[in-house]
Parts: structure tokens; sequence; C-alpha cells
């Protein structure tokens, strides 16, 4: 038999049961209405009856075999949905509605099943079209793929929903501090400042140290080791390396240390989140390095501004990169520039769309001294969303470049156990 004319996926015993059992039961009809959508069914007129049993529904009607054929009639789709006599027929076809959960289960796995080659079949065919690009295709392919995963996944529990009085009766969860009294797992960080203001060597700095299992802000205190990635997007891989080999060195003086823990991706062409390739390519990195912090920079060389509205643009990285933090756990830290001068003065927020404002739970701005050259001053471009003890001031130091300094001689033991 040729394989192009098979039939697609399907029960039409099972439609039959499930259309059947909504006529005759009003749970059976939420059932129906809330698992299964019209696409799932694989005859043409069971689609035209489950239409009709959702209208009804979703306006609080009576659903049963004589209020169906009444709303077939008036919408015209009565014969086309196979007349008086094949509703009549369904509702006698299933003899009661308590087994409606399987039937639902049976259409929905198959129905799926069909989607899914349907979808897959056309995908497959403008690959042989010279118009379409491989970019275009992995677009369509991720569509589908997040689509296909709305219609199969049917969890009867919705994680994190509840009444907000049995959310506040749950016991505190500890924080999961990567960096002890200041950075937490899965938090997300934007540093913006201006040239030459050192934000490239923090984040290295923080890397490094957090993989030798040392406080960044605290060189004396001991902390877990953590696993961390260092992408860089601008320097050229020679550059980095020289910059890193010190700090580097300094960390494996520490007995926390080990060379799998802390590992770096360079590309100084940038890359483009917008793009599913380069999307999987960052998968990737973090899946090899079992990263648990993300430090990545500067911002505007992980995407391509296109032809969109800027919102639309960065709002797009905005989720690709939440789509990493949560996969994978990661903490984030993002390294931007701030804009350039304008009437003689420096704005210390991050340079592009207004998405990169609102979408950190700390937003850190490094502002030069004017009258102490080796110190910059930790700011914000916007609020905290969490009380940490982030210091005061940055003083470049030695061995480790950045010095951590808090006002009015805030003790650092205070910082690393807040």
């Amino acid at each position: 038999m040729n394989e192009d004319f098979r039939a697609l996926p399907h029960d039409i015993d099972a439609e039959k049961a499930a259309l059947g059992a909504a006529m005759l039961s009003p749970n059976a009809a939420n059932a129906v209405f809330t698992h299964l959508s019209v696409d799932h069914f694989y005859r043409p007129q069971h689609r035209f009856i489950f239409r009709a049993i959702i209208d009804l529904y979703r306006r609080g009607d009576t659903v049963d075999g004589i209020s169906v054929r009444a709303e077939l009639e008036s919408s015209k789709k009565l014969d086309q949905a196979g007349g008086w006599e094949y509703i009549a027929d369904l509702v006698a076809f299933v003899p009661t509605a308590a087994n409606v959960g399987f039937y639902i289960n049976r259409v929905r796995e198959l129905g799926t099943k069909a989607i899914a080659i349907e979808e897959l079949t056309r995908i497959a065919s403008q690959g042989y079209s010279g118009t379409v690009t491989s970019d275009e295709l992995l677009v369509a392919t991720e569509d589908a793929l997040t689509r296909f995963r709305a219609l199969a996944t049917d969890d009867d529990e919705i994680d994190g929903f509840s009444t907000l009085g049995a959310f506040i009766d749950e016991a505190d969860t500890e924080y999961d501090w990567l960096i002890p009294g200041v950075l937490e797992r899965m938090d997300r960080v934007i540093v913006v400042a201006s040239e030459g203001a050192g934000k490239t060597t923090l984040a290295r700095m923080i890397a490094v140290m957090l993989a030798a299992g040392v406080h960044p802000f605290s060189p004396h205190t001991r902390i877990p080791p953590v696993r961390t990635l260092y992408i860089d997007l601008e320097n050229p891989p020679a550059l980095v390396r020289r910059k890193v080999r010190q700090l580097v060195n300094l960390g494996r003086e520490h007995s926390g240390w080990d060379d799998d823990r802390a590992w770096r991706w360079t590309r100084p062409g940038g890359i483009d989140l917008r793009k599913p390739h380069d999307q999987h390519l960052v998968d990737r990195v973090i899946e090899t390095s079992r990263a648990e912090f993300v430090a990545m920079g500067p911002l505007y060389k992980s995407f391509l501004e296109g032809d969109a509205k800027a919102e639309t643009v960065n709002g797009h990285v905005a989720r690709v990169l939440d789509g990493f933090r949560a996969r994978h756990g990661v903490a984030l830290w993002l390294e931007t520039h701030a804009p350039m001068e304008q009437q003689g003065m420096r704005s210390l927020r991050p340079m592009g769309s207004g998405v990169w404002s609102r979408w950190p739970e700390f937003g850190l701005a490094l502002r030069k001294s004017k009258d102490r050259p080796n110190r910059v001053h930790l700011e914000r471009f916007r609020g905290d969303r969490d009380e940490r003890a982030w210091p005061h001031h940055l003083e470049r130091s030695s061995p480790w470049p950045w010095n951590a300094v808090w006002d009015g001689g805030f003790p650092v033991e205070e910082a690393t156990s807040a």
C-alpha cells in the first residue's frame, strides 16, 4: 500500500462516545470542553457537532441531543453534521457518561498524533522550496512543537496554582544562595556602566571566585563552590585568555577549585538569540558545563535588531533568556553598555529598549567616582526586588581586581550572613 495514502491516526468509536457522553451529562460536557479541541477529531461531522456543544456550553445553555440539533440548525450546519438521525445515534451510542475520561484520552492521544503528522509533513514539504530558509524552517518547527505540547499536555494539576491562603500557610523555603546574602539561584542581574568602568572584569572575577568557593565580596569567606559559565560575545579569545589567566591562577590557589567547575564560551562576533540555532547553542553550552551561574555580555551582541520594533525584538530575547533560566535553574548576570552622553549627561540605564530596565531582579549601575579614581559606586537603575547585601562601592584592589566597600563601616560578616 502506498504510504502517502495512509489514514491519519483516529478512533471513530472513541470520538462518537466522547460526543455522546457530552450530550448526556453536564460534567462530561465540561470535560470534553476542557480537554479537547476541534482539531482532535478526525471525522468532519464530529467537528461540527463538537463546535455546537462548545458554543452551547460557553453560553451556559443546556447540552443535550435536542439543544445540539437546534444549534446546528440555526447555524445551517445540521446536514454537514450528519443530520438529526446521526445526532440521535451519538446519544444512543454510549449508555453512560461515566467513562468519558477514557474516551477523551483516546481522542486526544490519536488526534494529537494526527495534528503532528499533518503539521510536520507541511513543514517538510516547505523544505523542498527554494524560497524558505533554514532559519524559517527551524522557527516553523519550534512553533509546531509549542503547539503540540499544548495539545498533548493534560495535567490535572497546574503547578504553582492555589488560593493565597493556602500559599501563605506553606513553610517558607530557605534561600538557595549562590553568593550568600547577595545572589540566589535563578536571580537575574543586569550590570550597566560606561566604557572602562570595569563591568566585564567584575563578571569574570565573580565567575572565577564562585568556582573556587570564594565569596566575591568577601575574599576571606569560603562558600560552597558553584559551577560557572562565562560567555564573552565581544572580545577575541586571545584577549580573554590574557585577562582571565591571572584570575584562574588565583582560583587554583584555593581548595575549592576544580577546572571542570569554571567554563567559558567566546564568540567575538556575537550571537542572535532570536534564531533557534543560536538558542540551541546556548542550551548546549549550559548543559555541557552544568552551569549554575551564567555571566554573559555585552547584551547588545546577543541579538540582531532586524526590522521589528525594539520592544518586540528585546522582549523576544528576554523570553529566550527566561527560558534558559527556567530550563537550567541558572542565575543570569548580564552586562550591557550605557547610552552615549546627551547634553553632557551619561544615563546609567541599559542601552536600547526599556525591556531591560523592567526585566531583572537587580539592575546595577557602576558609576565612576569623581574624586576617587579607583572607586566605582554601585547604584541602581531600577529598584531591587528583594533585600540583599550588595556593596555600596567597589574599589580596584589586589590580588583580586575588585574589593567591596560598604558605607558606615558595614561589616563584611553581616553581608555574608544576611
